[in-house]
């Protein structure tokens, strides 16, 4: 078994599989991603105050229409009130347009508040619309740094990736389809390495008795470390 060329596409793998973790975790992403947030807090606040503009449109709109159709009623019933004679029906009528009346305020009261509201949140939306420009230029800025970060992992790829083909090259049919099943049972490290008396894959020491029987494995074979069943490469 080619256990150098193993070792070596291992090594290889391995080192690929570092910069995959480093792209995961790279700061310019979360700055990217904080950045992204703040801009969806203030798309999600602005939905919220075109919310409160929009309902308060409608309240005024619904207290005008209310207010003309009690207008129209007052109207008529101070006409008739013009024509009554009897002083009980004057009465009641004077009654009811006092109630009208009542009404009405109750819709002026209704209407000023609803237009408080809605300039009140158009001047929040205003302020909104004065942070935003600062906010997307920061996501531009986090997005080109990420960018930037990720196009220089890939070119290392790119590189090892072309050093993963002359290493695979040298390994036969049967030793990549051995490789393969150990580098999925392990985590993605079934290569390691005897450094010493330590197993690179675990991180153990073998005792005396482990390492003599592992350096003195036959030829052409591979010992597994007694610790994690990886292959050992002496």
């Amino acid at each position: 078994m080619n256990g150098p060329a193993l070792l070596a596409l291992q090594l290889v793998d391995s080192r690929l599989d570092a910069i995959e973790g480093r792209r995961k975790r790279l700061p310019e992403r979360a700055v990217r991603d904080a950045a992204k947030v703040a801009h969806a807090e203030l798309a999600t606040e602005r939905a919220r105050l075109q919310g409160l503009v929009d309902a308060a449109y409608a309240a005024v709109e619904q207290a005008e229409t209310a207010g003309a159709e009690l207008d129209t009623k007052q109207r008529r019933l101070e006409a008739q009130l013009k024509t009554v004679i009897a002083p009980r029906e004057a009465e009641a009528l004077m009654h009811e347009i006092d109630l009208l009346k009542a009404k009405h305020s109750a819709l002026d009261d209704v209407e000023l508040e609803a237009m408080d509201q809605q300039a009140n949140a158009e001047e929040a939306m205003a302020l909104l619309d004065q942070r935003e420009p600062e906010l997307l230029a920061t996501l531009a800025d986090a997005q080109a740094a990420l960018d930037a970060a990720e196009a220089s992992l890939a070119a290392d790829a790119a590189g090892l990736m072309a050093e993963r083909g002359v290493a695979s090259a040298a390994l036969s049919e049967a030793e990549t389809s051995l490789y393969t099943s150990l580098k999925a049972r392990h985590g993605g490290m079934g290569i390691a390495q005897l450094e010493r008396h330590t197993c690179t894959g675990c991180h153990v020491d073998l005792s005396q008795v482990e390492y003599e029987q592992v350096v003195h494995t036959p030829a052409g074979e591979l010992p597994e470390c007694p610790h994690c069943a990886r292959l050992l490469v002496v």
